[in-house]
């Protein structure tokens, strides 16, 4: 069974890290790009959640290390305004990742999105006062907002079907791995001197995957769009074979399938090719209508369930009934969370 080759594992990884990067490395270097940016999504849902308490001056006397105060004084009100910027930025950010992907290709975009974190990131971490603190936290949601749309689509179309369905979970698995790692990391770094590592940590990985950029390859879909067929050609072959690049179907075709699909289904001739449905038809068409009507009822069922609140604000709200044990709770339900997105990738 054909798969990606150990350099097309690298770009997914790269990519993922826009929705972990490190422990899946061996399998290749075009997963790792993709791995990135939902990491990095999930990663700074709960970035502040842990470091709540020490970042508020709640259980800190102000004070002074390497020059930036240990923490910057902040009501619950104003945390929780500084916080949802996050969801701001990146409801803007996904309204300008189309714009991005047309322009500038799957792999520019990512570098946009790398570019915003690194800077956003960066700022939270050198932050003395709420305003630069606040911008930080905007600038990583618009970030976030790019490479979460990104990742599905570049994953979608760097994958040889045999393994499209896997490749499809991972970018939602990317985002619980963030989250885990930022409540995990938390437990060591909820300090005075230290909380600023977990921000400066996020920005060093962007800044790495911006460097990376040069060695990772345009999506083939985009490159044949655009009419470049050599370099088509040699991407595919550097992601998928030498030996089988040529004999493969065009992953112009394969980018048309859904990225969550069975094995079962990948031979299945395409008929024909359909024109792509614009946003107005989506909402207008009887036909799509269902199905719109059921994922924008599982999308307010998510939002609704409050999942959000527990993943932002969860240390500050389980502290006033259970405070020896907010953190640890708090762990436990990003690793359930965690367990949960790993259902899909068992095996039948």
């Amino acid at each position: 069974m054909s798969s990606l080759t150990r350099y097309g594992w690298f770009v997914v990884i790269w990519v993922l890290t826009l929705s972990f990067q490190a422990s899946l490395f061996s399998f290749s270097f075009s997963f790792s790009h993709s791995f990135i940016s939902p990491y990095q999504y999930g990663y700074h849902i709960s970035a502040l959640n842990q470091l709540q308490a020490v970042l508020t001056c709640q259980h800190v006397v102000p004070g002074s290390s390497y020059g930036l105060p240990t923490c910057i004084p902040m009501s619950d009100a104003t945390f929780s305004l500084v916080t949802s910027l996050f969801t701001v930025g990146g409801l803007l950010g996904s309204l300008s990742a189309n714009l991005a992907m047309d322009r500038y290709g799957r792999k520019g975009a990512s570098r946009i999105s790398a570019v915003f974190n690194t800077a956003g990131a960066a700022l939270s971490g050198v932050a003395v006062s709420i305003a630069p603190m606040a911008l930080g936290r905007f600038l990583v949601g618009f970030a976030a907002g790019i490479g979460i749309c990104i990742s599905p689509i570049y994953l979608s179309e760097i994958a040889p079907p045999e393994i499209k369905g896997s490749l499809g979970v991972l970018t939602q698995l990317a985002i619980v791995i963030g989250i885990l790692v930022t409540q995990t990391m938390g437990f060591g770094l909820a300090t005075p001197t230290q909380w600023r590592l977990v921000l400066f940590m996020s920005s060093a990985l962007s800044a790495s995957q911006f460097l990376l950029a040069p060695a990772i390859v345009e999506s083939p879909a985009y490159l044949n769009r655009n009419g470049l067929a050599a370099e088509r050609k040699a991407v595919i072959r550097s992601l998928w074979g030498h030996q089988l690049g040529d004999a493969r179907p065009d992953p112009e075709d394969l980018a048309e399938e859904p990225l969550l699909t069975s094995s079962n289904e990948v031979d299945v001739p395409h008929a024909e090719q359909t024109p792509a449905v614009t946003i107005p038809e989506l909402l207008t068409s009887p036909e799509f209508r269902k199905p719109l009507l059921t994922i924008v009822f599982a999308m307010a069922s998510q939002q609704l369930s409050g999942i959000n609140a527990i993943l932002y604000y969860s240390n500050n709200i389980l502290s006033k009934s259970l405070p020896e044990l907010a953190a640890y709770v708090s762990l436990g339900i990003s690793v359930v969370n965690f367990l949960a997105d790993l259902c899909p990738n068992i095996p039948d």
